[in-house]
């Protein structure tokens, strides 16, 4: 349980420029779109640059998926506490911010699908389900989402230490690369298992924000424009 005073400095608005964000996802849209491919282009990549971009695809989507998603979000099951820090921090690594944020974010979009309070609204287009809502003004967000979240001594760990956590799962492939055959393969793993295994997680999540409220079928509900699909 975390005090008074710590939880009344949490904040779940944005506390920096929206323009820190913009700046943020340019560099890594433009280095997994120009750099990566550059790079196999000019250098080449190794087998091993591939299998940790296979290995942190899967971790960092389970880390979203499993831990942000089912367990924290919705209480999905229970697990023990070194279980939940492990799935916070692969989630970490996908660069989707805090747990906190963004499962307060996702209790939201479920309590005002479709609405004008839906981070995610489907309704404002594609562009906005998908990536657009990054940049909102956040004039709906809602402490209350977040009480919850807020007693959980495991997701507040995460969250102020969410900073290095992201570095780290940067860090990572680099090292790995070095030690296995120098700075240029370091730098390779980096390019591909960091910066490009980052962008394609952020997509794939994207995507179930954006493509599977907009295209498929709804054959048990159509209630709100959740759909199933094929993604």
């Amino acid at each position: 349980m975390i005090s008074t005073s710590a939880e009344s400095a949490i904040q779940l608005k944005r506390t920096y420029p929206v323009f820190i964000t913009k700046l943020l996802f340019g560099l890594v849209t433009l280095s997994a779109v120009i750099g990566v491919p550059a790079y196999g282009l000019l250098v080449g990549y190794t087998w091993l640059d591939w299998t940790l971009f296979g290995l942190l695809y899967i971790i960092t989507g389970l880390g979203i998926t499993v831990g942000y998603h089912r367990l924290i979000s919705h209480r999905s099951f229970a697990c023990p506490d070194w279980v939940k820090a492990a799935f916070l921090i692969a989630g970490g690594w996908a660069l989707q911010n805090s747990a906190l944020k963004w499962a307060a974010d996702h209790i939201r979009h479920h309590a005002n699908c479709d609405q004008d309070a839906d981070p995610y609204n489907a309704k404002r287009g594609f562009w906005h389900s998908h990536c657009g809502w990054l940049f909102d003004d956040q004039r709906y967000v809602d402490e209350k989402y977040a009480t919850r979240l807020r007693q959980d001594p495991v997701i507040m760990w995460q969250y102020r230490h969410y900073t290095l956590i992201v570095l780290s799962g940067l860090a990572l492939p680099f090292l790995v690369g070095a030690l296995h055959g120098g700075l240029l393969e370091g730098f390779g793993c980096f390019m591909l298992a960091g910066v490009g295994r980052t962008f394609a997680v952020l997509n794939s999540t994207f995507c179930i924000n954006s493509v599977c409220h907009l295209w498929g079928r709804q054959p048990h509900s159509q209630a709100d424009s959740s759909r199933d699909s094929w993604v």
